[in-house]
């Protein structure tokens, strides 16, 4: 009996052991206000609305540097009534100094992407034009070449290749003597439908005007026009179109 009453305890004790034994700390939820108590305290001037405007400048136009290089750059739109370069970046949201200041840093800094239609660039031109003495130097140019793009993303159709007027102007302004930043640096790619190219290959249209521009280029006396139409055809050529007329 004493033995049984013995093992009746030790269970008893057991069971008691597992009742007390702790259970993980699970971490108490902070309510929202305290966050923005805690964000406030952080602030030297709480009365600024973002943790960014306490940065020294330096460090937030790197800021604005990663998150446009993060972001794809920045776009030129075809449109005359939106003429500020966009970005997908939220940062020109935030207040009215970060958009300042992230919109200027995109100015001077950006790759800057754009679409030309049917050969036309008048919206680049445009773009140019309008540029600050300081805004002109920060673009890359065949003197002074930088890492920054400028690409110019070409949707052309056959018809804007058998009567190319627009490509005509374009390629005499980036030569002509008194034109602003006529030595600024561009790259194109062709961006058109894949479609297109199909129709192309059946008519054999594109092909054989690709092959008259090139006996054209090679008559052409040397200089930038003739630098910059090569460039063009090698982007309208590029490892998807191929054959012979």
């Amino acid at each position: 009996m004493a033995f049984k009453g013995s093992v009746y305890r030790l269970h008893r004790a057991d069971k008691m052991t597992l009742g007390k034994r702790k259970r993980p700390a699970v971490a108490p939820i902070i309510p929202r206000a305290d966050f923005l108590t805690f964000g406030t305290q952080l602030k030297e001037d709480p009365s600024k609305l973002s943790l960014l405007l306490d940065l020294p400048a330096e460090l937030r136009n790197a800021v604005y540097e990663m998150v446009l290089a993060c972001t794809g750059g920045a776009l030129l739109s075809r449109s005359a009534t939106h003429r500020a370069l966009a970005s997908s970046s939220a940062m020109p949201r935030v207040n009215k100094q970060i958009r300042d200041e992230f919109l200027a840093t995109t100015m001077l800094l950006a790759e800057i992407h754009t679409t030309s239609v049917d050969f036309s660039f008048r919206h680049i031109v445009a773009f140019l034009n309008r540029l600050s003495d300081e805004e002109i130097r920060a673009l890359p140019t065949t003197k002074l070449p930088t890492q920054r793009k400028i690409i110019i993303h070409l949707h052309p159709n056959i018809d804007s290749m058998e009567q190319p007027q627009y490509l005509k102007r374009w390629l005499n302004r980036v030569q002509h003597p008194t034109k602003k930043a006529t030595d600024v640096v561009y790259e194109y790619r062709y961006s058109g439908p894949a479609l297109l190219f199909r129709r192309f290959h059946i008519s054999n249209d594109f092909l054989r005007r690709l092959q008259m521009w090139e006996s054209d280029v090679a008559r052409m006396a040397p200089g930038r026009k003739k630098d910059e139409f090569r460039a063009i055809i090698a982007a309208l050529r590029g490892p998807r179109v191929t054959g012979a007329v």
